[in-house]
């Protein structure tokens, strides 16, 4: 997907209107036959690009059938002054009933620059296609990020993510059983901006598949200098990007956050909710590979080609005005090396204290209790978590029911520490937290030889200097979603300064669908 920055970084801020019809409608995105959800009657929905300070009005017209009603989360985007706008349900509105519209209106911060997107926050929808890109464009006057578009010549968005041939409520479904061993389900196969290349042949007999001959998807790049804003859409998987024989260059992470550069033929993992912005060199490149990665697939998909190779065109009349040279190859080495995203180091020092104002514990497990029929149920700190209505924002705290885990946080522009453990033995957890960006001090796994152990640090060992790395505190990566591993904690460390209920949820459809979320309430 071509984007345009040159139409907004040198701009005037201004009010962009947008008019959105939500739809369903079938189509074949990989070959098989699937009811998606349409914005405008596109899918993926359409791009918005637009530059910090810009206001905007989005007039969201629900038009689909059987009373089911939808909301539009503006992932990464920090919301403030505009709590009411996030678009989730049970938390900041109900859901806009079927027949009927609403209008998300809200400004654009002036510090907030990058990759960012939207999708729906309204039950199972997204797995379902209701998404789309996000990208608010630096002004060529801000160096704040110390990046400028003088280091590239084109831009393009890639929406990729794991994608299943069933709808999301029978996916759901099949997981939310006992029969299930609270195995995960297992993707039939992936997208890029909305397109894919499923092998019908390889249909499960038991889940036929109305197929049709589609067109392999090739990604068009032109010469030179390509910045691509890559976003995992997914479900489920996260995902790496392998382009052999390139120079892939790492610059952001999540909402246009600097990290120390890295150059990789090979990046990842990215995984749900995630974003990463690379400077590709891309003249003579000829494909792409996407592997999703199989940390939750315990069950087997005979069907799933995990690994797939995209033709990449180039258009012969395109020129670069960053051509390299072979002095520039010799001394880049063409890398064959992967990097880690996990291990991305933030690009500025940071000045913030050795220690928090205030501390907030967490626990989040998946479990299947017999007096639950075994159906795997999601919890933090032993609340399973269930969207209330009216929605939280429109209700005193003493209505809240047993279901909303909603702490409070004190403002003022206070750090906070947040520590989530996870009690998972073979899960991890991408997080995303609404309305703040937070600095990841640690992210640590206990290896599996170490058993049965967490991170509290109201109770530590007398040994845990050996057993708990040392947070750092110099240059940790600023993000807006995590990956939490397996057996293991992060800690993240926010400035509460962002008024209002942010939510905070596991980003794997199927685990939020279960419960795996909770909230905190800025005062």
């Amino acid at each position: 997907m071509i984007l345009h920055p040159e139409e907004h970084n040198s701009r005037f801020s201004k009010t962009i209107h947008l008019h959105w019809n939500i739809t369903k409608g079938y189509r074949s995105p990989d070959g098989v036959r699937k009811l998606v959800y349409l914005v405008n009657d596109e899918f993926p929905g359409p791009i918005i690009e637009a530059r910090p300070g810009d206001t905007l009005e989005i007039v969201v017209s629900n038009h689909l059938e059987d009373a089911e009603g939808v909301a539009i989360h503006w992932h990464g985007l920090h919301m403030r002054g505009a709590n009411e706008m996030d678009g989730v349900v049970g938390i900041t509105q109900d859901a806009i009933p079927a027949g009927e519209g609403f209008t998300y209106r809200y400004d654009l911060s002036s510090t907030q620059a990058g990759t960012f997107w939207y999708h729906s926050h309204s039950a199972l929808q997204r797995s379902d296609g209701l998404y789309g890109g996000l990208v608010i464009h630096e002004p060529i006057s801000d160096s704040t990020t110390g990046f400028a578009m003088s280091n590239y010549d084109h831009e393009e968005l890639l929406l990729i993510g794991d994608w299943y041939h069933r709808s999301a409520i029978d996916v759901q479904a099949s997981y939310l059983t006992f029969m299930s061993s609270g195995h995960e389900p297992v993707p039939d196969s992936l997208l890029l901006n909305g397109f894919g290349a499923f092998d019908c042949s390889m249909a499960v007999p038991s889940r036929p598949v109305e197929c049709e001959h589609v067109q392999r998807p090739a990604l068009r790049l032109r010469n030179g200098r390509t910045r691509l804003r890559v976003v995992n859409v997914g479900s489920m998987a996260g995902l790496n990007i392998s382009i052999p024989n390139s120079k892939m260059e790492v610059v952001h992470i999540d909402g246009g956050n600097p990290i120390n550069l890295v150059i990789a033929s090979e990046v990842g993992i990215l995984y749900p909710g995630e974003r990463m912005d690379l400077i590709l060199s891309s003249t003579g490149i000829e494909n792409i590979s996407i592997i999703l990665d199989p940390e939750l697939f315990t069950m087997q998909n005979l069907a799933l080609t995990a690994t797939q190779t995209i033709e990449i065109i180039t258009p012969a009349n395109t020129r670069s005005s960053h051509e390299s040279t072979a002095a520039d190859d010799q001394e880049v080495q063409w890398p064959t090396t992967s990097f880690d995203l996990s291990t991305a180091k933030g690009l500025q020092q940071q000045a913030m204290p050795t220690t928090a104002n205030q501390t907030i514990l967490i626990y989040t497990h998946i479990e299947m209790l017999a007096h639950y029929d075994h159906v795997p149920m999601a919890y933090m700190n032993r609340t399973n978590w269930i969207p209330q209505s009216p929605p939280l924002i429109s209700i005193p705290t003493s209505k809240w029911d047993d279901h909303q885990f909603m702490p409070e946080i004190h403002g003022n522009g206070e750090w906070v520490d947040i520590i989530v453990n996870n009690l998972d033995k073979d899960a991890g957890h991408p997080f995303h937290l609404h309305g703040h960006d937070f600095y990841v001090l640690t992210r640590h796994a206990f290896p599996r030889r170490a058993g049965y152990r967490t991170y509290n640090p109201f109770d530590l060992p007398s040994d845990a200097a050996l057993m708990y790395p040392e947070p750092n505190l110099v240059n940790p990566p600023l993000k807006d979603t995590v990956h939490i591993p397996r057996r293991g904690y992060v800690i993240l460390r926010i400035r509460a300064d962002n008024l209002g209920i942010w939510f905070f949820h596991c980003h794997v459809l199927w685990h939020a669908g279960t419960g795996m979320g909770m909230g905190f309430v800025v005062t």
